[in-house]
């Protein structure tokens, strides 16, 4: 699943939210999608600052990081195409100072 593809079905439970859907609920509580965030970013951190890292483990604390901000996003009605024009003006080379 691509980001893009993550943040239309998010966009979408946003507008149509399933009975009981968690994604529903994390879309429209900002607090509980920033607490979300919080959490899953420290148990990444938590597995990538171990001796061995498991990539499994990684990867998976990743995802639960990339959905909850991508949730927290949307519900504050941020695009990722936004996101992603910043990151690549902050990758642009720099003017030289006068």
């Amino acid at each position: 699943m691509q980001l893009d593809e993550l943040e239309a079905v998010l966009k979408d439970r946003l507008v149509n939210p399933p009975e009981g859907s968690y994604s529903a609920t994390l879309l429209t509580d900002a607090e509980q999608a920033s607490r979300k965030i919080m959490e899953e970013a420290y148990e990444l951190c938590v597995e990538l600052t171990r001796p061995c890292p498991d990539a499994d483990r990684v990867s998976s604390e990743a995802a639960d990081v990339l959905f909850h901000v991508l949730a927290g996003l949307v519900g504050a009605g941020v695009d990722l195409d936004d996101v992603m024009a910043e990151l690549a003006r902050r990758r642009a080379p720099k003017e030289p100072s006068a």
